[in-house]
């Protein structure tokens, strides 16, 4: 099969999670015989071309133009990934099918899928209802509903929990068999032969005590209350524990306060966003990490 993946983000660039999603989804096809070809956004000195073993990665310049705002910025950006799609087109053929990441590329998708009559399979890494625990003004509505409508012109959408799943129905009112839940994968590949990073744990916890590290968004979807709730009985069996929380989200202020108002101030630490190679030494740190997301 050949996949046409689009997508805003694709390693080096990397900007939230779907870069490195695509990135091993593309590899992974690769491997089982699909030819890929991924058009994404060009950053800095990334080449506009390169061969990423087996996955063809073409990168496209935005305008010369200075937009208005983020908004105007995606719509040029989904211009210019119309016009490399069709380009490759022209030279090799129409693809089997295109793959979507999130509502940033939902244009060109539409527009390619319209043009060439090549179905849309959608992946929604989250919603902006989630991001902002709801729709609260005219940008965010605007997202909203371009995330409709790249599900409406999907035939599959994939999400990666059941919580994500029953949130598209209930915000897009999107038929039950249309999407399918495939729980995103860890490469444990990556947390070989990395070295421990000492002097981040020793910020949180004694050399014999024990750290759950729980690294990712602070918003709702991704459970972290739940945690939170959860470490009276965890201290219970083990009172040498101390859960580290990395990450930022709207829900940074709520947790804490949960954090404090169960008396486990000295037990729930909150840090910045760690990188990922940072993150990967930090792992290698604690006794548990979380990955946490409502199933």
């Amino acid at each position: 099969m050949r996949i046409l993946m689009l997508t805003w983000e694709y390693p080096p660039r990397i900007v939230g999670g779907i870069a490195r999603v695509v990135h091993d989804l593309s590899h992974k096809l690769v491997k089982d015989g699909h030819e890929v070809t991924v058009v994404t956004y060009k950053d800095g000195d990334c080449p506009e071309y390169e061969d990423d073993k087996g996955v063809k990665v073409y990168r496209v310049n935005n305008y010369m133009i200075s937009p208005n705002n983020f908004i105007d910025w995606i719509m040029q950006l989904n211009f210019n990934m119309v016009a490399k799609a069709t380009e490759i087109i022209n030279k090799e053929g129409k693809f089997d099918c295109i793959h979507a990441h999130d509502w940033l590329v939902a244009y060109a998708a539409k527009t390619l899928k319209n043009s060439y009559e090549m179905p849309i399979v959608s992946t929604i890494h989250a919603t902006e209802a989630g991001r902002n625990s709801g729709i609260h003004d005219e940008t965010q509505k605007y997202i909203n509903d371009t995330e409709w409508l790249l599900t409406y012109e999907s035939t599959e959408v994939i999400v990666n929990s059941n919580y994500m799943k029953c949130e598209l129905q209930r915000l897009f009112g999107l038929p039950f068999e249309k999407i399918n839940v495939v729980p995103n994968g860890i490469n444990l590949n990556n947390f070989s032969g990395i070295e421990k990073d000492y002097d981040f744990r020793r910020q949180y916890a004694m050399d014999n005590e024990k750290i759950i590290l729980y690294v990712g968004r602070l918003v709702y979807e991704k459970g972290i209350q739940n945690l939170i709730s959860a470490m009276p009985k965890i201290l219970h069996g083990y009172n040498d524990t101390k859960l580290v929380i990395a990450g930022k989200g709207g829900m940074i202020d709520e947790l804490r306060t949960q954090a404090n108002s169960m008396g486990l101030g000295n037990k729930v630490y909150f840090t910045r966003i760690l990188k990922f190679k940072t993150s990967t030494k930090n792992v290698q740190m604690c006794r548990y990490s979380s990955f946490s997301k409502h199933i």
